[in-house]
């Protein structure tokens, strides 16, 4: 089937089919959801939705729209036993589902109908109406926008949950009828909206023509059609029913534009065919503006990438290199790429301090955790968050440099004590860290820590597996384990938390077989304890009085396997991050990660996907590579600027 006769197609399909109507109720037009979405779909996605920094909530309207922000903020908890990081059930990307790249010129894989995002739906409204001349509705709309279900992060991305809910459906029809009626109640507003021939008595067509052309490409992403202006006019002058004046007709139109497919969606429909192919066409410059800006801002083209496009110098390589180029260095595409490191490590899915049990409150004594002014949790994801911007922005740094970086980058006073150095001043040089107490990424707190006061080396090795390593660990079925097996070994004065979860194990082939391949790594975690701080000895706490009961020494050595060397034994934390950061698997799980988040899909095996997986992790290990053109190199693929079409 043809490429638009197939999207045209699904989108008139009931199956995704959304009644617009507008103030009178009338019937104009369906609002699509994607080719793959569900129509049992859950109602509500993931927690944190858009915040303005880790640690804090809300929605930020800034220079970029609504954009996503950090993790929930650090306070105290409620117990359980959470942990940081991707301990979680999410979908572990796999890098060898790329497969191998093919020799020649191969197709990238199936680029499937897609729903914007929550956060991109949210920053499109912002930007639409600040580019209207509408900035104070925004404050209107927002309660609005939020209300809008959050997208999942069960899948490890919110960007690949693409399932679409009545609660999705209701909360575009509320956000573009108050939208219509606070755009045109006010003649200023009006005004600003369609000029000042929109607050006449009548509407000229002329003055119609020009607002379709105007707002009506900046809401569709592109120049409309005459059979869409042929139908937008019929919204605004036709008969069922008339529109009472003005205001009424271009509200109308207001309406049905924001619930439009094409508003509402990543609808890529315009393309030439590649060599005569129906099913592979190359983007037209007006879908390669929407990529670029969806991808790096998470949010709609700008002026100039739509200029570029109207003018038709995006379709060519020096054309699309500068817009790139320019894209790639906005303070918009800086937050997206934090938002790929704050979901892939799943920090969203810690669930707090429990600041408020006796034996954490000792643990803790000195340290000031869930007191007001004080926000460890918060803390601990920034410091994550400066170190990477430090090794892709503000340096030309590798991924071995943030392995492996003895920096200590974090300004808060409450987590350079935890550390042992003084707090960065924001200014020259940076601390280093005590020797032989933490190198790189993976042994900062925000990847340590647990709501508890005593640590769970289960979760942190499976941490390292999943989320690091991206190898896949079975998850164990709950009604073949003996019973008591998920629950914490109870606290022992005579054994450490290593040798009351290696006892807990032990003898038991069930759960042998899988613990193996990670336990071992979290034994080695040991060096740190539930803050994160690093230590020597254990300190065992009466779990109802707080009161010590012993330390004991602590023993961080194991036996561990990395990738495809034989084990071999190590000797704590340190030791471990050497041997991880020489396996060369981090570089493809990153990729593998980056691949997802960004194109927002599943790779295709042994096609143009592979070939992108395999330049990055190549990039990756090449001396010299910094980050930021790592992250930049996945526009420049081939496959970037062309869609392939699935079957109908």
């Amino acid at each position: 089937m043809h490429t638009r006769a197939h999207s045209r197609a699904l989108l008139a399909s009931p199956f995704v089919a959304l009644l617009a109507v507008a103030c009178t109720g009338s019937i104009r037009e369906t609002v699509a959801a994607d080719d793959d979405s569900s129509g049992n779909a859950a109602t509500s996605g993931g927690t944190g939705g858009s915040a303005t920094s880790p640690g804090k909530g809300g929605t930020s309207a800034g220079s970029g729209g609504t954009h996503a922000g950090g993790a929930p903020g650090g306070s105290s908890g409620s117990g359980g036993g959470g942990t940081s990081g991707a301990s979680g059930s999410s979908t572990t990307a796999d890098p060898g589902a790329f497969g191998t790249c093919p020799s020649g010129t191969p197709e990238p894989g199936v680029t499937p109908l897609s729903k914007l995002s929550t956060v991109q739906y949210r920053n499109t409204v912002v930007d639409l109406l600040r580019a209207s001349g509408l900035d104070d509705l925004i404050e209107s709309v927002t309660p609005l926008l939020d209300a809008v279900p959050d997208d999942s992060t069960q899948a490890s991305f919110r960007g690949l949950d693409k399932r679409i809910s009545s609660d999705h459906l209701g909360g575009y029809f509320n956000v573009a009828t108050t939208v219509g009626d606070l755009a045109t109640a006010d003649p200023k507003h009006l005004s600003a909206l369609a000029g000042s021939c929109a607050t006449q008595s009548s509407l000229a067509s002329s003055c119609l023509d020009a607002f379709l052309k105007d707002f009506g490409k900046l809401a569709l992403r592109h120049p409309l059609t005459s059979d869409e202006l042929e139908e937008y006019e019929d919204v605004a002058q036709g008969s069922s029913p008339a529109a009472a004046s003005p205001a009424d007709a271009l509200r109308n139109v207001v309406v049905t534009l924001l619930l439009s497919p094409r508003f509402v969606n990543h609808l890529e429909l315009e393309g030439s065919p590649v060599s005569g192919r129906d099913d592979y066409v190359a983007l037209s410059p007006h879908e390669i503006a929407a990529r670029l800006s969806y991808t790096f801002w998470q949010t709609m083209p700008d002026a100039e990438l739509m200029s570029a496009a109207d003018d038709g110098s995006l379709a060519t390589d020096d054309g699309f290199d500068k817009e790139l180029t320019r894209v790639f260095a906005d303070d918009r595409t800086q937050q997206t790429i934090w938002q790929f490191w704050n979901e892939w490590l799943r920090f969203e899915a810690f669930t707090g301090f429990a600041s408020e049990r006796p034996a954490f409150r000792a643990l803790a004594a000195g340290e000031h955790v869930g007191e007001a002014g004080h926000d460890h949790w918060g803390d601990m994801v920034q410091e994550v968050r400066d170190l990477t911007e430090l090794y892709t922005w503000k340096q030309s740094g590798t991924l071995l440099d943030l392995l492996t970086s003895p920096l200590s980058v974090t300004q808060s006073a409450d987590l350079s004590h935890l550390y042992g150095v003084k707090a960065w001043s924001g200014s020259g040089s940076y601390p280093t860290l005590p020797d032989g107490t933490r190198s790189g990424l993976l042994t900062r707190s925000a990847l340590l820590a647990s709501s508890l006061e005593t640590t769970n080396p289960f979760h942190r090795g499976a941490l390292v597996r999943r989320a690091i390593l991206c190898e896949d660990l079975p998850q164990p079925d709950p009604t073949t384990l003996p019973p008591g097996s998920l629950d914490p070994p109870p606290t022992s004065e005579t054994e450490t938390t290593r040798a009351r979860y290696q006892a807990k194990i032990a003898g038991n082939n069930l759960c042998l077989g899988c613990h193996t391949t990670f336990s071992n790594i979290g034994y080695t975690f040991e060096a740190y304890d539930s803050l994160g701080r690093f230590r020597t000895q254990e300190q065992v706490f009466d779990e109802q009085t707080g009161a010590l009961l012993a330390t004991l020494p602590i023993d961080t050595t194991a036996s561990v396997q990395i990738g495809d060397e034989p084990a071999s034994d190590v000797d704590g934390p340190l030791a471990l991050n050497q041997h991880i950061v020489a396996s060369g698997k981090v570089e493809a799980c990153l990729s593998a990660n980056y691949f997802r988040y960004t194109l927002r899909r599943e790779p295709e095996a042994n096609s143009a996907d592979a070939c992108a997986f395999a330049d990055m992790r190549t990039a990756l290990t090449t001396t010299g590579r910094g980050l930021r053109d790592v992250f930049r190199q996945i526009a420049a693929e081939p496959g970037f600027r062309a869609r392939k079409v699935g079957a109908p």
